[in-house]
């Protein structure tokens, strides 16, 4: 399991965001995911590589992050 960070880590400021993450839709998900968001939102690894760590789709790792209100790294 990856170690959480806190919002200084991230590659984003929580406080520039337009609505908060949603961290309580993102602990109810199975540790795979949520490690494969941490390391995402550390801008560690790619969405690509994310949904491969979470052993997901592409579409479905990307779904799961607009959800999660989680912004996108380009």
């Amino acid at each position: 399991m990856v170690q959480k960070s806190d919002s200084k880590q991230y590659w984003f400021k929580q406080d520039n965001l337009l609505k908060p993450i949603d961290w309580e839709y993102i602990e109810s998900l199975p540790d795979a995911v949520q490690d494969a968001l941490e390391l995402y939102m550390r801008g560690e690894i790619s969405i690509g590589k994310a949904s491969e760590m979470a052993h997901i789709t592409y579409r479905e790792f990307d779904m799961i992050r607009a959800k999660a209100r989680i912004p996108i790294h380009i």
